[in-house]
Parts: C-alpha cells; structure tokens; sequence
C-alpha cells in the first residue's frame, strides 16, 4: 500500500476534476513537486470558528484564533501528519485562510501545499480553476 497525502478542507471538498489536476501536480513519479504519495486523501476539519464582535471585529489576535482553530485541526487528525507536508484547501475567507496556514504549520512543522481556488478580481471574492502553490518552497526561498 502507497503512501496517502492528506488534504485537508473547511468550505467544500475537491471536485472530481480538481482531484484529477491536484493528483497530477503531486502524486507518483512524475508529480511537479516530489510528495512521494500516490494518493489523495480528503479530510474536513470541523467549521467551529468564533463569532464577530457587533463591530465585526475579533476580540483576539490572528495568533490567538489560529491557537484556537489548532483544535478543529486536530479533531480531523493532523496530528498524524506531524513533520509532513499536507494539502489545504483554501477557503473562501481570505482571512481565515492565513490563520489556518498559520495554524497548519504549528501543528506539521511545514507550510501547506495550498489547492487554490478562490481569487479576488475587481475587489470580489471569485471561485476559478484550483491551482496547486507550495508554500514550504515559498518560505524556505524567503
């Protein structure tokens, strides 16, 4: 049996077809980048996130709601993944996204492969063709 390359989401899993394209950029011999999988497994984290104050502000900081969402993250089982690099799966809210990628590197001591699939054109938040970014690459180049 193959080694499994866990992906984890909040909003909705991949589609058939984002599947099929994520698979081709990270699994098996000639993946674009090296992961050593030969497959994909989707995993959802539980949505429980705190609620806006009636400004829509947050009483805490990034870090103190990224503290918070470690536990929905390993309620899904990232703690397994610990010193591998996983899979996200961007959500819609960009803001929520970085803090979960915040999170996601405390808990795997590695950035994500991020699945992109949500882009803001003309100051609107849009759905496209997933993409897949390394962010480990990202940060080591920084």
């Amino acid at each position: 049996m193959g080694l499994s390359l866990p992906c984890y989401y909040l909003d909705d899993p991949l589609t058939g077809e984002e599947l099929q394209f994520i698979a081709q950029i990270l699994l098996g011999p000639w993946a674009k980048f090296k992961t050593g999988a030969d497959s994909l497994e989707q995993k959802r984290v539980p949505l429980v996130l705190p609620l806006p104050d009636m400004s829509g502000g947050y009483p805490v900081t990034r870090e103190q709601r990224a503290e918070r969402v470690r536990r929905n993250l390993r309620r899904a089982g990232i703690r397994a993944d610990n010193g591998r690099q996983i899979v996200w799966v961007t959500p819609r809210d960009h803001e929520w996204d970085a803090i979960f990628q915040f999170a996601i590197r405390q808990e795997t001591g590695l950035s994500p492969y991020l699945a992109q699939r949500w882009f803001v054109e003309n100051g609107a938040t849009v759905h496209g063709a997933v993409r897949v970014v390394d962010t480990q690459m990202l940060v080591e180049g920084l």
